[in-house]
């Protein structure tokens, strides 16, 4: 009980509630580098903010779109890009190696040119190494763009390059500490992986990232993707859109703070 009265007390303070959920406005196509083509679920939104997903599907699964949909009726446009299904990849976490860097430099881009909007970026797990590979690619084609992106959201990342050894430094993939766009990093309570995330914002850093960690008390890492969820996760999934919500604004306190340096 202890812990279900810490997470809503945790939720309190750190969501911006959404409001009711907003429409599923549909699909469209965007032709990609490699001459494939990606099917874009897009929730309009008439607000300045538009938020680029970075998983491995369109969408479909439960809490993604209430979240996506609740956003959109706070004025956060999301587009969510099936990157799997454009390049006939299984669904598995191997398969998001095969999927090439340009396709994230071309729907940042995309994004920006078409819209107008800040592009806030948003990934989690093994999707986490995707976009900062893309993302680290992006700013190095455009560095005279770097204010039109709002900042990245990753949710319990996953960004070893391999398996973490007692005793040793971590290892991380190649983009870690190659970006310069301000990242909040959101994990679990209850997942041994926290303990490593100091080491990852300080190797963040050193390529100029402002980083930022929250701590979600009483969840595990893919919280709201559990087969059998703790309370306190169903509690925290049925305000993900409050929490992806509240990142954004935090990361706009960050680029802030870094302006007046």
């Amino acid at each position: 009980m202890n812990t279900i009265k810490l997470v809503l007390a945790w939720l309190a303070v750190t969501l911006i509630i959404p409001g009711v959920w907003a429409r599923d406005t549909g699909v469209m196509t965007l032709d990609l580098v490699d001459e494939d083509s990606v099917d874009i679920r897009h929730y309009k939104s008439e607000g300045g903010k538009l938020l680029l997903g970075f998983a491995c599907d369109s969408g479909n699964g439960v809490a993604e779109m209430a979240a996506a949909a609740m956003m959109a009726d706070n004025e956060v446009e999301v587009w969510m890009p099936d990157l799997l299904s454009a390049h006939f990849l299984p669904d598995l976490k191997s398969s998001l190696r095969e999927i090439p860097d340009s396709d994230v430099v071309r729907l940042i881009n995309t994004a920006m040119d078409q819209t107008g909007k800040v592009v806030y970026l948003l990934s989690s797990g093994s999707g986490s190494a995707l976009l900062l590979r893309g993302l680290a690619e992006w700013e190095q084609q455009n560095p005279e763009r770097l204010n039109e992106l709002g900042g990245v959201v990753l949710l319990f990342p996953r960004l070893y390059a391999a398996s973490p050894e007692p005793g040793r430094a971590p290892l991380y993939i190649d983009a870690v500490g190659k970006t310069k766009t301000p990242v909040i990093i959101l994990e679990g309570e209850k997942t041994p992986n926290k303990w490593a995330l100091p080491a990852l914002a300080e190797k963040m850093r050193q390529g100029g990232s402002p980083v930022s960690i929250s701590i979600i008390p009483g969840v595990r890492g893919y919280f709201y993707k559990q087969k059998n969820p703790y309370v306190a996760e169903d509690i925290v999934s049925n305000q993900l859109s409050g929490l992806i919500k509240a990142s954004l604004v935090k990361l706009d306190w960050l680029r802030r703070d870094v302006a007046q340096r």
